[in-house]
């Protein structure tokens, strides 16, 4: 009997995780089959004992899709009617994203017995000599577990990219990619600017700079919607993203919601406060973010030449915060 292609097959189901086919393949083992592996050194006598535990780490390898890279064996006859299968199994897998990645090669020994008319596994050993498994692990539960925590961190570090350090406002990358798939109606974008920040800085120091600026982050998303967009574009500048303003009136009161909001915040507080220009303009259908933004900051540095501490929207006059 080719007992290196049955061997073959059989590594196959196991990690293909095939329901089905995992059923048939149990029927070429022994119920009193003794399995072995490594790491924490999993011991068990029969498939009494293995089965649920093979069971939960099929649950939990579901979305893992196993590519073999490698297999190779031998066998070896041990006696007329027991027979010996030795060899590695080199096996990948690549998550969608590309984020996750495991490259594995492992080692085995698998011994068949004949039992009446049949030959049976009656012992399996897989060890797992490769550079990705720390002392105390085994596959698959810890490795599962690894690519679970890999995850994690993947997303966490994704989330991260997206935001702005300081404030944990969304940072400009992450504005442009949204802008691209806006498709909110009766929008404005407003750019916000610190009046003389530079000379705050230099009066309070850069700590109070740096507190001023999470302040006005705070404000800014507390006086719009949780559907807006809020960006810090950097240095002392946000971006607003604001859909659903129906008429000039609605994009004027948020224009002097936010002014408002920063000055009664002021007053109430004891440390040095900014003042803040706004510039804002509607959206238009063919527009690109560079076009929109250039209509708002004209608007922004018209506030600048001459209130400050004031809003201007495209082709409107500016008007200062009361």
């Amino acid at each position: 009997m080719d007992f290196c292609k049955r061997t073959e097959e059989l590594w196959k189901i196991y990690f293909s995780a095939e329901e089905e086919d995992v059923q048939k393949a149990l029927e070429c083992i022994d119920e009193n089959c003794v399995i072995i592996g490594t790491g924490t050194h999993e011991y068990y006598l029969g498939l009494e004992e293995f089965l649920p535990e093979m069971g939960r780490e099929l649950k939990e390898r579901s979305d893992i899709s196993f590519h073999f890279k490698n297999f190779w064996c031998q066998q070896v006859e041990i006696v007329p009617d027991a027979c010996l299968v030795y060899g590695g199994i080199h096996i990948w897998w690549e998550s969608s994203d590309r984020e996750i990645c495991i490259d594995m090669d492992s080692r085995f020994s698998v011994v068949y017995r004949r039992m009446g008319e049949q030959w049976k596994i009656v012992h399996i050993h897989q060890s797992m000599p490769n550079r990705e498994q720390m002392r105390g692990e085994y596959y698959p539960k810890t490795l599962v577990e690894q690519v679970i925590e890999v995850k994690k961190i993947a997303d966490k570090m994704a989330r991260l990219a997206q935001k702005d350090s300081l404030t944990e406002l969304i940072n400009f990358r992450t504005f442009e990619k949204i802008w691209g798939s806006w498709r909110e109606k009766d929008s404005w974008l407003y750019v916000i600017d610190f009046d003389d920040f530079k000379l705050f800085n230099d009066t309070y120091g850069h700590v109070a700079g740096n507190q001023a600026l999470r302040n006005v982050a705070g404000i800014l998303e507390a006086s719009v919607r949780s559907r807006d967009v809020v960006c810090r574009m950097g240095g002392d500048e946000f971006l607003l993203l604001c859909g659903n303003l129906q008429s000039l009136e609605m994009a004027k009161s948020l224009a002097q919601r936010i002014l408002h909001n920063v000055a009664m915040r002021g007053r109430e507080e004891e440390e040095p406060w900014p003042a803040i220009s706004i510039g804002g303009t509607a959206v238009r259908e063919e527009d690109s973010l560079e076009e929109a933004m250039e209509r708002a900051d004209k608007a922004l540095y018209e506030v600048k030449r001459s209130t400050k501490n004031g809003w201007k929207l495209d082709g409107n006059e500016a008007v200062e915060a009361k």
